[in-house]
């Protein structure tokens, strides 16, 4: 290894204990825990997006946080054909690698048609555990055939680590008390955020895709949470002109 691979190394590895300090922020609600660890795993990985989904009271798995309108294709694709990379995560509690999905066309053919539509290749899935229950997934996607160096399996699987501690970490008397409320309550801000996308689309005239850039943008560089501003922009007629 050469001295400029090692710095490297160590840049990435600084910048991922960064990323994880930010999952684990006390301060933050579940949606934007779950928002950091998919932003982290894209910044810090070969994935080109990310997004993660959890399970509601009846066992129903619902997309939480995504890096891009895309992740949320590409997962919602999965969701309603019980089919792909995050489902079969969740089913076996296990990792789950594909580097190339057309490999597993004839066994997901709507997630397979849909990645590809969308400009993706790969994927890979890790489980978000709560003691020995999966109750989740954290699922990567990329727009190449690569695959993910040990590197990069390492980091997703501390990414969704820190998003399990995060789930744990808000069961206090001051927060919400069980993992469904949590789910619920993440599930009713994704209400607002859709809302939210909506308004910055149609005030801009521009694509949803670019309206969530917008917004993700906006929350980051005002230091507030993507919940936050997605009622911002809803309920006081924001723009996020500074995100642009």
């Amino acid at each position: 290894m050469t001295p400029g691979q090692r710095d490297d190394d160590q840049d990435r590895f600084d910048q991922l204990l960064r990323a994880i300090g930010e999952v684990l922020d006390p301060e933050l609600d579940v949606l934007d825990a779950m928002s950091r660890a998919v932003d982290a795993c894209v910044r810090t990985t070969a994935a080109t997006e990310a997004g993660i989904v959890l399970a509601d009271r009846e066992g129903v798995l619902h997309v939480i946080a995504s890096s891009s309108e895309r992740s949320i294709d590409a997962e919602e694709a999965q969701l309603g054909t019980e089919e792909g990379s995050c489902i079969d995560c969740v089913r076996t509690g296990r990792t789950v690698d594909v580097p190339d999905v057309s490999t597993r066309a004839s066994e997901w053919p709507t997630f397979a048609t849909t990645m590809r539509e969308r400009g993706l290749v790969g994927t890979f899935a890790e489980p978000v555990r709560l003691r020995t229950a999966t109750i989740g997934s954290l699922c990567v996607f990329a727009d190449h055939d690569h695959g993910h160096d040990d590197r990069d399996v390492v980091a997703i699987q501390l990414l969704a680590d820190a998003a399990s501690a995060a789930l744990v970490r808000q069961r206090d008397p001051d927060r919400l008390r069980t993992l469904h409320d949590q789910v619920a309550d993440a599930l009713e801000a994704r209400v607002t955020i859709e809302q939210a996308k909506g308004a910055l689309a149609y005030r801009r005239g521009v694509e949803i895709d670019e309206a969530f850039r917008v917004l993700r943008d906006g929350a980051r560089r005002s230091g507030r949470g993507l919940r936050a501003a997605a009622e911002d922009v809803v309920r006081s007629g924001g723009d996020l002109l500074d995100a642009s």
